[in-house]
């Protein structure tokens, strides 16, 4: 039977399953228990359009299947949630449930690391070197001193202002000035006495 099944699985002949409907369900308890959760999931499915509802048989498959995906201690939280709510669900729905959520979660996840390499590869683009168009020159003319204010910041007008005024400077420019006075004062005559 377990032949039959994963042949109808593989050619996707419901004819086949005919089988699992007319079953017995203390047959089915010997059977189904051989069936990994893609084939049991094909029955159960099989079979509930057939009108057969097989959720007596297979819950307790499909809680071992819960735990063996998802873990012992998670098929516990959610056998104690069952209780404190006083509500049971099918095994099966909770399997589907949580493989959806599992799915959003990587989805996410995935997302999530698509944005951020979109952001790391928006920072590298922002630090390569763009190429800018030439800027043409202003056409009015400048007298000196604009020039030289523009090219120089504010921190070498500061550094040239102390220079100009520290007492070495003055010194050095009071003693050119008194060599330029003594040599334009002093000529010597062309006149030899």
């Amino acid at each position: 039977m377990i032949d039959t099944l994963t042949q109808a699985g593989r050619v996707g002949d419901t004819r086949l399953l005919e089988v699992f409907a007319a079953c017995d369900v203390s047959i089915l308890e010997k059977i189904l228990p051989h069936c990994n959760v893609d084939q049991l999931m094909y029955v159960e499915k099989c079979c509930k359009s057939r009108g057969r509802d097989l959720s007596l048989v297979t819950d307790q498959l499909w809680k071992k299947f819960y735990e063996r995906e998802f873990g012992v201690s998670k098929a516990n939280v959610v056998v104690q949630r069952m209780r404190e709510k006083k509500v049971s669900f099918k095994w099966v729905i909770l399997y589907e449930a949580k493989l959806k959520e599992r799915a959003e979660a990587e989805n996410k996840a995935i997302d999530r690391v698509k944005q951020l390499y979109k952001k790391e590869n928006e920072r590298k683009q922002s630090r390569q070197l763009k190429v800018c168009e030439a800027v043409k020159p202003i056409t009015r003319k400048r007298g000196c001193d604009e020039i030289c204010n523009i090219k120089k910041g504010n921190l070498m007008k500061k550094a040239r202002k102390e220079f100009e005024n520290c007492r070495e400077v003055k010194d050095l420019a009071a003693i050119n000035r008194i060599a330029l006075q003594r040599k334009y004062h002093h000529r010597p005559s062309l006149f030899i006495k």
